[in-house]
This record gives structure tokens, C-alpha cells and sequence, in this order.
């Protein structure tokens, strides 16, 4: 028979967690020189870089909603016209995880950078505004860059600048996320010191993607529009001749005896006829091209706008203080049991 082995019991009971927190607390009376150099120690570290890198932002958030919705009944009837209703996001090009996309992309935040907005009264470019965070600023190159809203007539010296402006934006103030997978709410915001700052570039930015994706999801809408435009006020030109001219034949004393002379008169009908039913069908076109591109704008749409006063971001001196003091414990706490097992190993 063979002798079975002694089953061990590897839950730690209440005596032994007892036991073991005193032994913690019998390491920390004896070393509690270590403990306390370590926590001042550390603690006046922690004080003094909290001190040099405390932050004291204050984010402006704004929530939007982009509107995400399939083919409607509308759409197919706008189709059996020849016309691209399209919905409000044809295609899904600004959907998801694409439309927070946009508001980071270069040429939206240094379009954004580059709006001349009222600030104390006064017209400002935004890019103006943060010149001074960077301390590129301070170098002799960009001693005389000057920031204008037409960017045709900037040298290669504001381009650069307003490149530098882009990527400090992108990595150290701007935030763009979508929180809930299933919904279509995004939340945009800008961190900074100043809290005018803050709200001025969030809300010209969102000014900007919404006027850019108006602009672009629209742009077959309008130019269908335009066409159907300088369609009617053709025929409407071709129509008022024909008018004229039924008029002028109508008034001719023909013989009822000379078919042949009806002939012009007939064909001026002719043409009227067609002409009023074809003026029809384009002005009913017509009207359906508006209704589409009423329904293709706006899409984007702000939920919430954020109120005065922002709310604060970033750590403060006693966040790192309050680091710094734990992290003084940890290593003291380590010193401690080293030393504490080294002594056993001694005896």
C-alpha cells in the first residue's frame, strides 16, 4: 500500500496575516531611522519637483454628435430622378473612429490656428495666442514671425512655426475621444492654463471640421443643384420664346382652307407643349435637390458646451509630495526587510 502524502493547507488563516503584520510592524519600529530619512528625503524631492512641473490647466470639453443613419425612403425616391441624396454621410467617409481622426489631422488644427478670432476686443490669430508656450519661440530664427488667416502670403519662417504650433497642439493640449463604442457622441477638448485660450481654439476647431465635412459631404449635392440651376433658367429662356412666337402665329389671319399654313403655327405649339412639360420635370428636380441638400447639412451637431469656471487638469505639488512620500516608504520598507534577513542569515 502505497503511504499517502500529508495534505497542506495553502490558505493563510487570520493568525498567520496577523502574525506576519507584526512582524511587518516589529521591521518598521526597529528601522524607523530608515523610515524616516527615506520619507523626508523623498517627500522634499517630491515637493520640489512638484514645485517645478505642477500643472494647473483648465480643459475646455465639448461634446458632439455626428449623425449616423442608413438609406431612408427619400433617398430612393430622389434616386428614381437621377439625384445622389447620398444621406447625411454618404459612403461613411466621417463615421466612427474616422471623425475623431479628423480633428486631429494637420490641416484642420493649423486651419484652426491660423482663424482670426475677437479676443479683448481685438482681432487675433489663435496661432498668436500660443506663440509664447513654445520655446522655439524665443529662438533668433523666429524673432520676427508674424501668424496672418491668409496663409498665401506667409514665408517659409511662419510655415515652419505654425508646423511647431501643430505638433505642440496635437501632443500637449488637444484631446479627442469617443467614449462609448456604440454611441456617436465625441468629446473634444483643450487643456490649458488660460482658460479663454482653452475655449477660443475648441470651439474654432469644431467650427472648422464641421464647415470642412459640410463642405465636402455636400459637394456632389451642390454641383447637382447648380447643374439643375442653369438647366431651368435655360429652358425658362427657351419657354418664353416659344411663347412669343405661339403668340405671333396665333395672331395670324390663316386661311381654314391652307392646312400648309398652319404648319409653323402646329409646330410652335409643338414645341410649347413640350417645352412647359420639361420646365416642369426640372423645376420638380429641383425641388428635390434642395431637399437633399437640406438633409445632407448640418451633421455635426454640439451637445454640450462647456461653462465657466473650467475644470482643473493635471497634477499639483501635493500629488507629487504625496508620491514622493510613498515612494520613500517602499524603499525604506525594502532596506528594512534586507537588512532584516541578512541578520538571520548571520545567526
Amino acid at each position: 500500500m502505497k503511504s499517502q502524502k500529508p495534505l497542506t493547507n495553502t490558505d493563510a488563516s487570520l493568525g498567520d496575516i496577523l502574525n506576519q503584520l507584526s512582524i511587518y510592524f516589529f521591521r518598521v519600529k526597529t528601522n524607523w531611522k530608515i523610515f524616516v530619512k527615506c520619507i523626508i528625503v523623498f517627500g522634499i524631492l517630491g515637493f520640489t519637483v512638484g514645485l517645478l512641473f505642477q500643472s494647473d490647466k483648465k480643459k475646455a470639453a465639448y461634446i458632439i454628435a455626428a449623425e449616423e443613419e442608413g438609406p431612408s425612403g427619400m433617398e430612393g425616391l430622389l434616386a428614381q430622378f437621377g439625384l445622389d441624396a447620398g444621406g447625411s454621410n454618404p459612403g461613411g467617409v466621417f463615421e466612427g473612429e474616422s471623425l475623431v481622426h479628423l480633428f486631429k489631422i494637420r490641416s484642420m488644427i493649423e486651419r484652426t490656428l491660423l482663424s482670426e478670432v475677437s479676443y479683448n476686443n481685438k482681432k487675433v490669430v489663435i496661432a498668436d495666442l500660443f506663440w509664447n508656450d513654445l520655446r522655439s519661440s524665443k529662438h533668433k530664427v523666429f524673432e520676427k514671425v508674424k501668424f496672418c488667416s491668409d496663409r498665401s502670403i506667409q514665408n517659409n519662417i511662419s510655415d515652419s512655426a505654425v508646423y511647431l504650433l501643430f505638433k505642440y497642439v496635437n501632443k500637449e493640449l488637444l484631446s479627442v475621444s469617443r467614449p462609448d463604442k456604440k454611441q456617436s457622441f465625441v468629446t473634444v477638448s483643450c487643456s490649458h492654463e488660460n482658460p479663454d485660450y482653452a475655449m477660443i481654439f475648441t470651439k474654432s476647431l469644431i467650427d472648422n471640421v464641421i464647415d470642412f465635412y459640410t463642405e465636402t459631404i455636400t459637394k456632389k449635392a451642390r454641383y447637382n443643384l447648380d447643374v439643375l440651376h442653369r438647366e431651368v433658367d435655360s429652358v425658362q429662356k427657351v419657354l418664353n420664346n416659344n411663347l412669343i412666337s405661339d403668340a405671333q402665329y396665333t395672331d395670324l389671319n390663316i386661311n381654314p382652307l391652307m392646312q400648309t399654313g398652319r404648319i409653323n403655327q402646329n409646330r410652335s405649339k409643338i414645341d410649347l407643349q413640350i417645352t412647359i412639360t420639361l420646365y416642369g420635370e426640372l423645376i420638380k428636380s429641383l425641388k428635390l435637390a434642395e431637399v437633399s441638400l437640406r438633409k445632407q447639412t448640418p451633421l455635426i451637431q454640439i451637445i454640450e458646451t462647456p461653462q465657466y469656471p473650467l475644470e482643473n487638469v493635471g497634477l499639483k505639488w501635493w500629488h507629487y509630495l504625496l508620491a514622493g512620500v510613498g515612494l520613500g516608504f517602499i524603499i525604506a520598507f525594502y532596506f528594512a526587510n534586507w537588512s532584516s534577513q541578512k541578520e538571520l542569515e548571520i545567526h
